[in-house]
């Protein structure tokens, strides 16, 4: 919903010629949105979308910071924060949603349960690998799957890898 306004703003901004993309949300942005000299109907349109954007960011502030709380609270989170790309919100679902690793035997069986295995296709004696299957959780597979790139992308930083 935060993006959704966001890009309202964006467009009566960009209706105006101004382009700033994620600065237009900086306080000097913010500033320069305010100024515009809009029609009546528009001008309401902004001040209503500027008063959401405000109330949404202070929901979002108070849950970042319950996540954040409960994720240091958790030994098990907590540990998993030490892994590049893991951060209190992704290490707190997969606790919460995976439950203790050690009821899986192997790693195969939680690579499944997660919904990260190739589908396979196989007929004849000939065995093809396709997509991953998604059987899972969709958001802590997403949660999973942003995590790898942003650790690909420190690794790439740290290490001047490609």
């Amino acid at each position: 919903m935060r993006n959704a306004v966001g890009n309202q703003l964006h467009a009566l901004a960009m209706g105006e010629g101004i382009c700033r993309k994620r600065q237009l949300f900086t306080k000097k942005g913010r500033s320069e949105l305010e100024a515009l000299n809009l029609d009546p109907w528009a001008s309401q349109r902004r001040r209503e979308l500027l008063h959401m954007l405000d109330q949404m960011d202070a929901s979002l502030k108070q849950f970042d910071q319950a996540v954040n709380e409960q994720a240091s609270g958790n030994e098990q989170a907590v540990r998993l924060m030490t892994h590049p790309g893991i951060g209190p919100v992704t290490s707190l679902a997969f606790v919460l949603i995976v439950g203790p690793v050690a009821r899986f035997e192997r790693s195969k069986q939680l690579v499944s349960y997660l919904g990260l295995n190739p589908r396979e296709y196989s007929s004849g004696g000939r065995q093809r690998l396709g997509a991953i299957s998604k059987q899972g959780n969709p958001m802590l597979r997403g949660l999973l799957v942003e995590a790898g790139h942003t650790a690909a992308r420190l690794d790439a930083f740290f290490f001047g890898g490609s």
